[in-house]
């Protein structure tokens, strides 16, 4: 008797003819998870927001929806055996849990079409086939979204799509999902071939580039959660048992959107985002990169050029022209007791620069001192003669 009394006491108990608790712990903790990441990532692009941020809102604003939508669902018997639930609630049930399983697919592929665009905002602006290429997979995804909203959706009832038993179940379900669920795991796998293109061009060291690919290849695990979530759906489907048995589809699934989406703001994060800005795509010492290579020169792009070593007595000329500086630094060679066939160190370290288009000059000042961190290639070269005597 006391043990009864206790059972009525909780809130969602787990039974073999109930599983909603698992739903609620499952839809909450992602819920908090999704929320909190997302508030990390205003916090730390609160001054750059970008269009990228922008997608990863509105994935976070549908997966309130779906969020709300299901905790309907819940409430009106989702997890549980049709036999413990009435008609009315059935029917509440299944409404909700279809238009869920809408919005599921919007936030997902929000959340995708917002990794995307960090990756082309981190590229830079005069990559312009990368761009392109950039835009051809954010229309391939937009449109993505919008049909796999329409293949779970589009000509099945929702009694269909959770229906009391295999025979009422919306006629070809089963493919529609197979192909949604395909088309979802091959655009995660373009986003990180993406990336690794991207870092593989640039001039810097294989561990960088390797660590780069690894940050954006963390969402890759949302595929075996993908897989998972259309078994155990196909399962139910079939179940004898079917409103107990979709539990741990609906479980698989707030787990991939969960992923999902804190896998896309994982990029953002101070400590990863560091990692890209390394000037001439690696770690150069001495060498001060700015923000869409601008470098703070308003007459051309310049190619910094250090010597190797200067000493008192050194004379330095400059010119300033319209098309160019270029500045000579001499030290003069002082002879010793002994014949030497080089010098120990330059005699003449020359920096040069070169103008630019009238196009690019504005596109340099427009970004000039922007706060914007960008994956790009510097080009370094250093020039020095001798005098052999």
């Amino acid at each position: 008797m006391a043990e009864q009394v206790l059972s009525s006491n909780r809130f969602a108990p787990i039974t073999p003819y109930d599983h909603s608790g698992l739903i609620y712990i499952t839809a909450i903790l992602t819920f908090i998870y999704t929320s909190i990441t997302f508030l990390t990532r205003c916090y730390i692009k609160f001054h750059m927001f970008g269009i990228d941020d922008w997608a990863m809102t509105i994935a976070q604003a549908f997966n309130l929806v779906q969020f709300v939508l299901l905790i309907v669902s819940l409430s009106a018997g989702l997890g549980k055996s049709f036999d413990l639930i009435s008609t009315s609630d059935y029917l509440h049930t299944a409404t909700t849990l279809y238009s869920n399983q809408i919005i599921f697919y919007l936030s997902l592929g929000a959340s995708k079409l917002a990794t995307l665009l960090l990756v082309q905002r981190l590229s830079a602006r005069d990559a312009k086939r990368f761009w392109a290429t950039c835009n051809v997979v954010a229309a391939a995804l937009a449109a993505w979204t919008l049909l796999a909203v329409i293949m779970v959706s589009a000509g099945c009832s929702p009694k269909e799509i959770l229906p009391h038993v295999g025979d009422h179940t919306c006629t070809g379900i089963i493919p529609r999902y197979q192909v949604v669920v395909a088309t979802d795991a091959l655009f995660d796998v373009v986003l990180v071939a993406l990336v690794a293109y991207l870092v593989w061009q640039l001039h810097m060291s294989v561990q960088l580039k390797v660590q780069v690919v690894f940050v954006f290849g963390i969402r890759l695990p949302v595929i075996p959660l993908a897989i998972l979530a259309l078994l155990r759906f196909q399962h139910s489907l079939q179940s004898p048992n079917p409103g107990v048995d979709r539990s741990s589809a609906i479980v698989y699934q707030q787990s991939q959107l969960c992923y999902s989406l804190i896998a896309g703001t994982i990029p953002c994060l101070k400590s990863f985002i560091r990692s890209f800005d390394t000037g001439s795509g690696g770690m150069v010492t001495n060498y001060s990169s700015q923000p869409y290579g601008s470098n703070g020169y308003a007459h051309g792009e310049s190619y910094k050029m250090q010597s190797f070593g200067t000493g008192q007595g050194s004379a330095t000329r400059s010119r300033n022209e319209d098309k160019g500086d270029v500045k000579i630094s001499t030290k003069p060679f002082k002879k010793e007791g002994h014949v030497r066939l080089r010098a120990d160190s330059p005699d003449h370290v020359t920096a040069i620069t070169h103008p630019i288009s009238g196009q690019k000059r504005e596109a340099d000042r427009a970004s000039h001192g922007s706060q914007e961190m960008i994956i790009r290639r510097d080009v370094q070269w250093e020039v020095h003669s001798e005098n052999l005597r």
